[in-house]
């Protein structure tokens, strides 16, 4: 099969098709700039009133609920500026496009560090550097990767084959010895993937390129999770300067992606349209940051695998309200599976979290190991969470590095 004429489909205009946005879009503007302005108002304050009469348990909780509504937000926004500048406006480079959001990452985090010192540099200077290459590499991957199924593959099977990513998230927990998830976690999310799956069950049309593009997008997204999460909760990196010191690195994999559009760019001339529309260029920028800092501070609240299933959960919410209370048309194989989805993220969220450290789990061969041998992933501070379940939590390692 002959693959579709380049920048025929974008990642950005499947998903935004796929979450039914255009529907949200009509709404806002039917209600109209300084409706919401008002509404927002009303909820944050509201909000506000609550936090100071709460007890600490709800305003952790609430604190928490803040930054997924945060991402719930800053996620669909960026999908739709991005949409708009490259479908509507015709800018068909989806690798300089996710360079604005990093580039603008990178700026603000410097600002933020060297300007306003919202985040001193201290635990940033102790991970190894190899550390952060790999983790922008696979962040820049995930980017640039994720763009080129679409040329080969339908956009039902993508979605399918899509809704495995929290599968290889477990897998990488376990290998790179992060978290050891209970045998109960790992149903939950079989299950959530399975559900995902039915829900965008279609036309299965197999390509081998277009399925290595799409797998190896979906691995470089999770190590890209995972890392992140190794960062910001095991080694206790503040969000800021966790970007502050990925995000030129990233910025660096990508310059070198650019090489594979600049052809095209200087050929057409694209450039132009980024002169004619800067505010556009801005905003893509700026919603790419805030989904970068809003994801990081959600991680570092939670876990990856929480980001992975809120937002799985999030698609499900975006797609059933809009059949239920914007008269959208969704099928009933859409219906059941985004219902299913919802049970089993549900599920997960109040199940306990069981996940093991790497000293309970039994080995023979750790026993005896080389004590000169570093050992990969070990946590360098304590968690703050509580002892486990199953047994107290391993003493910290002062000045492990990673090993990938």
């Amino acid at each position: 099969m002959a693959p579709p004429p380049p920048h025929a489909v974008t990642r950005e205009v499947v998903l935004s098709g796929h979450m039914r946005l255009s529907s949200y879009t009509r709404v806002l503007q039917d209600f109209g700039l300084i409706s919401w302005c008002l509404i927002v108002a009303s909820v944050i304050a509201a909000v506000c009133m609550c936090y100071t009469r709460c007890t600490p348990a709800w305003r952790n909780f609430m604190v928490t609920f803040f930054y997924a509504a945060l991402y719930f937000v800053a996620s669909p926004t960026a999908i739709l500026v991005n949409k708009i500048l490259m479908k509507d406006m015709g800018f068909h480079y989806p690798v300089l496009v996710s360079s604005l959001g990093q580039a603008t990452t990178m700026v603000l985090a410097a600002a933020a560090v060297h300007v306003f010192s919202v985040a001193p540099l201290k635990e940033g200077r102790r991970v190894s550097f190899t550390t952060y290459i790999v983790l922008g590499a696979a962040s820049a991957l995930a980017m640039v990767l994720g763009q080129f199924p679409y040329l080969y593959l339908t956009v039902a099977f993508i979605q399918m084959l899509k809704s495995f990513s929290p599968a290889y998230m477990v897998v990488l927990l376990y290998v790179l010895r992060i978290e050891y998830p209970s045998r109960r976690t790992v149903l939950i999310v079989l299950g959530l993937c399975l559900s995902a799956a039915l829900a965008s069950a279609g036309e299965v049309n197999f390509h081998l390129v277009g399925i290595l593009f799409m797998v190896s997008a979906s691995i470089s997204d999770a190590m890209r999770l995972v890392l992140s999460q190794w960062l910001l909760k095991n080694l206790k990196l503040n969000p800021i300067e966790a970007l502050y010191y990925t995000s030129p690195i990233t910025c660096l994999w990508l310059v070198a992606a650019l090489a594979f559009e600049w052809p095209s760019l200087a050929r057409e001339r694209g450039w132009r349209i980024g002169a004619e529309h800067p505010l556009m260029l801005m905003a893509s920028g700026v919603s790419g940051f805030f989904v970068n800092i809003t994801g990081s501070l959600l991680v570092k609240r939670t876990s990856s695998m929480t980001l992975k299933t809120m937002t799985m959960a999030r698609n499900a919410g975006l797609v059933l309200f809009s059949a239920v209370c914007m008269g959208e048309t969704i099928t009933a194989l859409e219906c059941c599976g985004y219902t299913l989805l919802l049970v089993f993220f549900i599920a997960y969220t109040f199940s306990p979290k069981e996940s093991l450290t790497r000293s309970q789990q039994p080995s023979s061969s750790e026993d005896h190991a080389d004590p000169h041998e570093s050992a990969p992933l070990q946590p360098l501070n304590m968690p703050e969470s509580p002892i486990d379940e199953d047994g107290p939590l391993a003493p910290p390692k002062p000045h492990t590095t990673i090993k990938v």
